[in-house]
């Protein structure tokens, strides 16, 4: 193709490649956001999640399950305070629970509810009017909080809307952190808290709602703080933790991101946490649900748990019926209960099994996709369609390769971005590579399919070479045929037949050479000239050349079966090949031009042709042609002048490849070979002996020899013969 064409099509590769780079920077830095990215990364994640989840789950955590079980047996939700309070007493007095956190709001005082109905009962039962009324549950359920390490749970609001309730219950005491008016954490606009009178019993509280559920509402990160009136609240297994080591002060751990301060970890009594800059936690899932032992709490209750089985264990309680509507959609199952997210977070600051994504990811990736896809944008462009495809599959390799290391080592890495940068990038060269070689293919199909079989223009095509018609020198093997008597023949048949006769004997001595990768040069009446290795390279050019001269010979035979049949003479053909450098290219006058082939090795393949007939043989080859056909078997025939040439040169006859002669046919060639090497020492009565000796006195050559001797024997060759064999005609 040009290469005007060829620099257009690289710099449209060079455009795309880049346009495909700056749009994945321009999301990575939020100026042109890309929804569809996100999704993709949530999804990468919630894969890498779900493939690399643990079998063990922590045998000192347990969740107190209010269950379908526990409702049908203890009634609906709410329970009586009271019986609340029972459950928390038998966990600490009857199992010897070590620490409790209530992932429920006890946010309506039950005294009201009990004071109205003792004034029905009163008035149904006058005998209770001397009584008190009972305590209430509230009050039994703080005292019995009063006694245990329990921490409570509540809940903030994002936003509230102007009809909204003013914030409910009392907030337990805000943590201690170090420059904790610096961070970033969610403010959230109203809170849902327990009652005063328990929240002040409790040993603390901890916020279970998560503002910062993603998009597609799934829980993916948790915040560990959120402000209230310039106060920082934890979430309940950070309040859990904390009440186990002591309530210790929490100190943020600053890190460097795009050249910025920001928050990266959570330092609490040298438990640290991952943290983004909003002080959210990736949940470190261990499982799916059900992975943390769930003991119904009404089994608790009724004291059906053996009483072994919570000992000293740090336990959550809170629901998983789903009548009570606290399940959450997670990336290990869509249905998946709050306690045990809350647990889920708790294992990960006691186990240390956070995952991490520090600040200096963001400019890792930025750096990355501007290198990957100058790799790719630079590199592409040069690749062929397979080698392409198996580049982009290395590289998407590696990239998943490394980056599940990575995730081994606790560091979560983007991954949609360089999948999208890969596979957008591998599509559109393909594309383009389809486009260029469609338009390739075109070209030389206009260029060169008037002289090439379509097959030899598809392997043209397939090969990759930079064709052109200039002209240039090579070393290619040509064959020129000729149709022995033709003329006779042809005033043996009508004139108005004559055409159609000759397309019937060259259109399967044409095609005998297009199936051996044979280029026509012309037709010159019953004669063909073609050649091998051009315009596709081919190394084995001689060898195709001399099948495709055989494959001609068995053509003829056929078509002289038909001509026979019809009461036509049959034909003969004669056949020269030659192998040397020789100029191709396309050649003429700005009126006409030819691909074609010239020089003095050309000049060399028509003379062979021209001895077959002196020879009595089909087929004339030169010596470099044989040298380049080890795998075929050649009997020397003559060391010859020919007209045009003064060097002499040797001219052979190829008898067949090597591995289809019998051990006859190779001792005849040999011996042959013999006689002549006798006839070249002036050796002539021994040549004749040998000649004589030969099984085949009908042998062409043969005779011409004994011809040649029987002269020589009455007219002897002078004292520096050389043994040359001078012809004069072409």
């Amino acid at each position: 193709m040009s290469k005007v064409y060829a620099k257009k099509g690289r710099w449209l590769q060079w455009g795309g490649g880049i346009a495909i780079v700056v749009a994945l920077l321009l999301d990575l830095v939020g100026w042109m956001p890309m929804p569809f990215l996100e999704r993709l990364e949530w999804q990468t994640y919630d894969t890498r999640v779900r493939a690399t989840l643990s079998e063990e789950a922590d045998p000192s955590l347990a969740i107190i399950d209010i269950d379908e079980r526990s409702l049908y047996e203890v009634g609906q939700w709410p329970w009586p305070r009271t019986v609340v309070a029972e459950l928390v007493e038998m966990l600490f007095e009857t199992y010897d629970a070590g620490l409790l956190g209530v992932d429920i709001v006890f946010a309506e005082p039950e005294g009201r509810v009990l004071e109205s109905y003792w004034e029905t009962l009163v008035s149904d039962y006058p005998e209770l009017e001397e009584r008190s009324p009972p305590e209430s549950g509230d009050a039994v359920l703080a005292d019995t909080l009063a006694n245990y390490p329990v921490v409570l749970g509540h809940y903030f609001q994002a936003s509230a809307a102007v009809d909204d309730p003013p914030p409910v219950g009392a907030l337990p005491s805000p943590v201690a952190v170090s420059e904790g008016d610096s961070l970033a954490v969610p403010e959230p606009e109203r809170f849902t808290s327990n009652l005063p009178k328990l929240q002040q019993s409790a040993m603390g509280g901890g916020f279970f709602d998560n503002p910062r559920v993603d998009d597609d509402g799934v829980f993916r990160r948790v915040p560990l703080l959120q402000r209230w009136e310039g106060e920082l609240y934890p979430s309940l297994p950070l309040a859990m933790l904390m009440a186990m080591i002591g309530g210790p002060t929490i100190d943020p751990q600053v890190g460097e991101g795009a050249g910025v301060a920001q928050l990266e970890a959570l330092d609490v009594g040298g438990f640290k946490i991952p943290v983004d800059n909003q002080g959210a936690a990736l949940v470190p899932w261990y499982g799916e649900r059900g992975h943390f032992a769930y003991i119904s709490a009404v089994d608790v209750i009724n004291e059906r748990v053996e009483p072994e089985a919570l000992a000293g264990k740090t336990l959550i309680l809170g629901a998983s019926a789903p009548g009570l509507m606290d399940l959450r959609s997670t990336p290990v199952g869509s249905v998946f209960p709050g306690p045990e997210v809350n647990m889920t977070l708790l294992a990960g600051m006691l186990h240390q099994s956070f995952k991490a994504q520090p600040p200096w990811v963001a400019g890792a990736e930025l750096v990355s996709l501007v290198l990957l896809g100058a790799l790719m944008t630079f590199l592409y462009p040069r690749l062929s369609a397979p080698v392409l495809l198996a580049v982009s599959a290395g590289l998407l390799g590696m990239t998943l390769g490394g980056n599940l290391w990575a995730w081994q080592q606790g560091l979560v890495l983007p991954l949609a971005s360089f999948a999208v940068l890969l596979v957008l990038q591998m599509l559109w060269h393909l594309a383009l590579n389809f486009l260029r070689e469609s338009q390739h293919k075109r070209w030389v199909a206009e260029r060169f399919g008037q002289y090439v079989p379509p097959k030899l223009v598809d392997d043209m095509v397939d090969s990759g070479e930079s064709l052109g018609l200039a002209g240039e020198e090579r070393e290619l093997t040509v064959l020129f045929s000729d149709v022995r008597g033709f003329t006779a023949f042809s005033e043996s048949i009508p004139p108005a037949e004559l055409t159609l006769v000759m397309n019937r004997l060259l259109t399967p001595l044409t095609g005998a050479i297009h199936a051996h990768d044979g280029t026509i040069d012309k037709y010159m009446g019953d004669a063909i000239m073609a050649f091998w290795g051009a315009p596709i390279h081919d190394a084995a050019h001689a060898e195709h050349a001399l099948e495709g001269a055989f494959a001609m010979l068995e053509a003829l035979e056929d078509i002289n079966q038909i001509f026979t049949q019809e009461g036509k003479p049959a034909l003969a053909m004669g056949v020269g090949l030659n192998t040397g450098p020789m100029s191709v290219g396309n050649m003429g006058s700005s009126f006409r031009m030819a691909y074609t082939v010239m020089g003095d090795n050309v000049n060399l393949g028509s003379r062979l042709e021209g001895l077959t007939k002196a020879y009595g043989v089909s087929v004339l080859v030169s010596e470099s042609t044989a040298q380049q056909a080890p795998n075929w078997c050649f009997r020397k025939l003559d060391k010859v002048r020919v007209k045009g040439r003064s060097a002499p040169l040797w001219v052979l006859e190829p008898l067949g490849k090597w591995k289809a002669l019998t051990q006859s046919q190779r001792e005849w060639q040999a011996a042959f070979e013999q006689a002549v090497a006798l006839y070249q020492a002036a050796s002539l009565s021994e040549a004749q002996a040998a000649f004589n000796a030969l099984e085949d006195q009908q042998d062409s050559p043969t005779q011409l020899y004994l011809q040649r001797i029987a002269y020589f024997q009455q007219t002897p060759p002078p004292a520096d013969w050389d043994g040359v064999w001078t012809h004069v005609d072409k």
